[in-house]
């Protein structure tokens, strides 16, 4: 027979299994939730692992306590109670907080989906037309985002996007969809004069009104994706269409759409029936094509969402369904049904400009420009003058930030902390001695104008954004390991480099005096003596050698560059190779002996 503290400990020991039980049944409601208020696979999550959540927390806090204090300890019986009381309450509250949150996530969907219907205005004082033509890609959207803020700036009143677009991809033209339906300075109106599949749909269920020609075809919204396995495009798993499902029931219900038939341009298993109310207006059920029961009379199925075929309608059957509320067959139609002068209609068009900018977007072309800047501007710092090195590195900087003041990315501040960043490297190299923090403020200066160029947000919030932020950073970083490399092979190779050798300016040298230089044996011309200096001459440093200074010899200052050690202004150096114009020298470690200076 038990005593009454182990039949207590047993008790309190099996309760994980009623609550496993329990959580079975909350499985099967929130299940049914999903498909009745559409609540995303993602957010409800797996409830396997929730399952297993829960027992491990079950478990863990609730059988390990009776069996650790089963032993006997002093005053055992008073803690361990305590100890139980208070795991007890940690367990339920967080049992408590996995079980609410797919309720709280149905309420937030239930309640939260934005009423952006608008009314017409009577009239439009400032149209813009921006051309929406071809697959989704990041080119065309980056292409939208810029027509988009250009159109914002101007004063528009009156946003249409031609849309004429297979689709493309998924992330993207949910954003795009997301920003035209919360633009609340401009009324948006969307011009399908061909197709609008899939991508090209979705951003026209942002809009407050779509005009469509008759002819023209709208929805099929599957996603496919990759599989690597078999090395083909498939649809994706439907957990993951469910998201897809979600948005697409968003955006047009926002907009006073049917939801049921933006859900069967997604799904594929579901069926619509439509009912015609005595005033004339719809009402649209979705059906699941495996359900056991279907509606009868009146309700009638729209054929075009068959079972294994997403939903896809001809420009004549979206605006008798609703999805359209104008036809249009071409521009001159859509400004007599708003009213708009067609000469004061801005067109925005996709330019070879926009393809050059979305070229240099490319991080693998980024990260090239950062390296032949880095580079050139190496060289010009070890070649003492305005040569190419600094015109090449100039250069680089113009076109990352052209293409990015472009691109909508960057604006004046990312230029001012570039600028601010060289300077505080020329004041380490040049004015304040030693790497101190002036360098280190310099290279954090740079590398902040280079990330915030790239992206259009302060901090990512996102995971897209987080993307961006680290694709940024991962091309940074590779862009300064391979400068790292090549600089340090040039350090050593400089001036006999066949191409880099011509980025240090030479001075002028006399035709006359070369013909007449004496040559070997082989008839190659024997190197003339350098003018002033020669291998194994002593003098000091007259600036600091970075490795490039300034250092005197018999009287004579003249540029030279160290053996790769910074040498003090005011030590002794010798020469060690003169290769053309490029003078060698080395720090003499005996600095206290001055009989040897020349």
């Amino acid at each position: 027979m038990l005593t009454p503290n182990r039949a207590k400990s047993r008790r309190f020991s099996q309760s994980p299994r009623l609550l496993i039980t329990f959580l079975h049944l909350w499985c099967q409601i929130v299940k049914g939730l999903e498909y009745k208020n559409r609540i995303p696979g993602t957010l409800i999550c797996d409830f396997a692992v929730r399952h297993r959540c829960i027992k491990m927390l079950a478990q863990s806090s609730l059988t390990i306590p009776s069996q650790t204090f089963r032993k006997g300890q002093s005053n055992g019986v008073r803690m361990k109670q305590q100890i139980q009381i208070r795991i007890g309450c940690l367990f339920w509250v967080a049992l408590l907080g996995i079980l609410c949150s797919p309720l709280s996530a149905a309420l937030v969907y239930q309640e939260n989906v934005p009423d952006a219907r608008r009314a017409r205005p009577t009239e439009f004082k400032k149209p813009v037309l921006i051309e929406f033509h071809g697959e989704i890609n990041m080119e065309l959207t980056r292409y939208f985002n810029n027509r988009f803020e250009r159109a914002k700036q101007l004063g528009a009143d009156l946003l249409i996007i031609e849309i004429d677009s297979p689709g493309g991809l998924k992330i993207e033209s949910l954003q795009m969809a997301r920003a035209l339906r919360d633009c609340k300075w401009a009324y948006t109106v969307a011009l399908i004069e061909n197709e609008a599949i899939s991508g090209g749909a979705l951003v026209s269920l942002g809009c407050d009104e779509v005009l469509i020609n008759p002819n023209a075809k709208f929805g099929d919204i599957g996603e496919i994706g990759f599989d690597a396995e078999s090395f083909t495009w498939r649809l994706i798993e439907p957990k993951i269409e469910s998201y897809l499902s979600r948005d697409a029931r968003d955006l047009a219900e926002s907009k006073g759409r049917s939801a049921d038939l933006a859900e069967a341009m997604v799904d594929k298993d579901v069926l619509v029936y439509r009912k015609v109310n005595d005033d004339g207006s719809f009402e649209f059920q979705p059906v699941r094509t495996d359900a056991a029961n279907k509606p009868g009379e009146p309700w009638q199925l729209i054929p075009e969402s068959g079972p294994e075929r997403f939903l896809t309608l001809s420009g004549q059957r979206a605006k008798e369904l609703g999805i359209a509320q104008h036809f249009a067959e071409n521009r001159e139609q859509l400004a007599v049904e708003l009213g708009v002068d067609p000469q004061q209609l801005l067109v925005f068009k996709h330019s070879s400009t926009d393809s050059l900018v979305h070229f240099f977007n490319n991080p693998f072309i980024t990260g090239l420009l950062v390296v032949i800047g880095l580079i050139a501007l190496y060289l010009e710092f070890n070649a003492p003058g305005m040569g190419a090195g600094g015109l090449i590195a100039g250069l680089c900087a113009t076109l990352f930030f052209w293409s990015r003041f472009l691109g909508g990315t960057a604006g004046w501040l990312e230029v001012l902390l570039f600028a601010a960043g060289v300077a505080f490297l020329l004041m380490e190299i040049f004015v304040i001695p030693g790497f101190g923090v002036s360098g280190l403020t310099g290279i954090i200066l740079l590398f902040a104008s280079i990330l915030l160029a790239s992206q259009n947000f302060a901090f990512p919030q996102t995971a897209d954004q987080w993307n961006q932020s680290l694709t940024t950073t991962l091309t940074v970083l590779c862009s300064g390991c391979v400068f790292l490399v090549v600089a340090a092979i040039i350090s050593r190779q400089l001036g006999s480099i066949p191409i880099l050798n011509r980025l240090v300016l030479a001075p002028q040298t006399n035709v006359e005096s070369v013909n007449n230089q004496a040559k070997d044996d082989l008839g190659k011309p024997v190197p003339r003596p350098h003018p002033t200096v020669s291998v194994g001459d002593w003098g000091h440093a007259e600036s600091l050698l970075r490795p490039a200074g300034r250092a005197k010899f018999a009287g004579y200052s003249v540029d030279v560059i160290s053996d790769g050690t910074f040498v003090d202004a005011g030590l002794q150096v010798r020469v060690i190779r003169i290769n053309g114009n490029v003078i060698t020298v080395a720090m003499i470690e005996d600095n206290g002996d001055d009989s040897q200076t020349t």
